[in-house]
């Protein structure tokens, strides 16, 4: 099982992510929930304590412990890699959307550069009954 998980949301994260990151935790595994933001304050951070609590709750009734933290970062991509790397995590899930037209022939998504780049294992969620 894994030591250190990284659960990365946003506010479009539906519960389908949250339910594969705990089912494959152990009781000692550690779980940080994060949540990148283009400017933290006092009330950014109010405000993601509140939004994320569903997720930090449903770790809870599964019996495991979970902390939310934020990052304060204009390139979401290389903030989670980043704190990925300093933190040692040994997965990081997350959930993908399927990225059509020129914009998804074009750029990256947030799960493709984790893919590539990502000092950990990866697992991608896609919400139930969503396309390939």
């Amino acid at each position: 099982m894994y030591k250190k998980m990284l659960l990365c949301v946003t506010e479009a994260t539906p519960e389908d992510v949250v339910q594969v990151a705990i089912k494959i935790c152990s009781k000692e595994t550690e779980v940080t929930v994060l949540n990148v933001v283009h400017l933290l304050s006092d009330f950014t951070r109010r405000e993601a304590m509140e939004k994320f609590s569903w997720v930090t709750e449903l770790f809870k009734k599964a019996g495991l412990k979970s902390k939310l933290e934020l990052v304060e970062s204009m390139d979401v991509k290389s903030a989670i890699i980043s704190f990925a790397k300093k933190n040692s995590n040994d997965v990081i899930v997350t959930g993908t959307i399927p990225r059509k037209g020129l914009l998804g022939y074009l750029t990256d998504s947030v799960s493709d550069f984790l893919v590539k780049n990502a000092p950990a294992t990866v697992v991608l969620v896609r919400k139930a009954g969503q396309p390939v």
